[in-house]
């Protein structure tokens, strides 16, 4: 069988026109392995649905991305909040699908990630928390200006003596030790944060992740949060107790659902003395409704104790803002390895 004859044709068809020409050519090559050349982008769909044999196939195409979901949801007016991933993009389609159709989708179980995760230790000792402001602060009151990423420093760190490593490998050496390419890390450890902020909003609670939670910071770690807009307001804490307690309340206030941009909206850079630095992009949601984008700075620090990484301190961009139809991106950057 082939999605040509699949009940959800029309609606395949309405997703794939939101390729470009290029990328739909390139697709029906995929999917035929190079046996078929299309003459143009109308040809090229049927080829896809011709030679693509269920739904699972067609998502798993490269050139199917989280930007096309998400782009797609946003035209069919379907909110995207809490979708910290392609899989959850993907099964929101396809429940979609099936409410237009009356057919049951059978959902795979999403899985997350952790391999940057961070183990419980003892509790953090208080710091200062202070508050910055010229407003009230209400993020439903800001009006978005420039996404240009102010506040977060983007300069890439000087890396030198790094190798590209093609698929994470164990180091012999050191049976502890494991080494993965700094873009799958920086992708782990966005899907596996995020998720857990988006489970302290009840839409989101069910997902499946870890606690939000003051061990993930170190006792000495800071944040500063800035509501841009029309009006601005910053918020500023230091110690994990702290640093935790602004984060989540903040959060918890405006009823905060992230959706970050994992496929071109992250970045890794790593100091000469060991520090990650990860940049993170994507859109801001409050239940059913678009409410702006997000910039995030993460500094990372493996602990030498039980080589578990701690979060040293997080700057975050919130910007109001409406009309968005795509997630922010950032530029690429240079692929590292990172010893865990």
């Amino acid at each position: 069988m082939s999605l040509a004859k699949s009940p959800f044709v029309v609606q395949i068809k309405e997703l794939l026109q939101l390729l470009d020409a290029e990328a739909l050519l390139a697709l029906a090559r995929t999917a035929t392995n190079n046996r078929i050349l299309p003459l143009n982008a109308k040809e090229a769909i049927e080829i896809i649905l011709l030679h693509t044999p269920d739904l699972g196939r067609l998502f798993s195409y490269r050139r199917i991305t989280s930007q096309v979901l998400f782009t797609y949801l946003h035209d069919k007016k379907v909110s995207s909040a809490g979708f910290s991933n392609k899989n959850q993009l993907m099964l929101a389609i396809q429940d979609l699908w099936a409410k237009q159709s009356n057919k049951d989708v059978v959902s795979e179980h999403v899985t997350v990630k952790r391999r940057a995760t961070s183990s419980p230790e003892s509790k953090c000792r208080k710091g200062r928390r202070e508050v910055r402001s010229n407003s009230t602060g209400a993020l439903g009151n800001f009006v978005g200006g420039d996404v240009s990423i102010t506040n977060i420093c983007v300069k890439q760190y000087e890396v030198s003596g790094v190798q590209v490593l093609p698929t994470c490998v164990v180091t012999p050496t050191q049976s502890r030790a494991t080494v993965v390419r700094s873009d799958e890390f920086t992708r782990d450890f966005c899907e596996w944060y995020f998720t857990m902020v988006n489970r302290l909003q009840p839409e989101c609670a069910h997902l499946i992740g870890d606690m939000f939670r003051e061990e993930i910071f170190y006792h000495n770690s800071t944040t500063d949060i800035y509501l841009i807009g029309q009006t601005s307001e910053e918020l500023h804490a230091q110690g994990g107790a702290n640093t935790f307690a602004l984060l989540r309340d903040t959060f918890n206030k405006f009823g905060l659902l992230f959706s970050p941009n994992l496929e071109n909206g992250t970045q890794a850079f790593k100091s000469n003395h060991g520090m990650v630095r990860i940049c993170c992009c994507g859109t801001l949601h409050h239940a059913n409704s678009f409410v702006g984008i997000f910039e995030q700075e993460n500094g990372l620090i493996c602990s030498p104790v039980d080589r578990t990484w701690k979060i040293m301190y997080i700057k975050i961009n919130l910007r109001q803002m409406s009309g968005q139809t795509v997630p922010p991106s950032l530029p690429p950057c240079q692929v590292f390895e990172i010893e865990t």
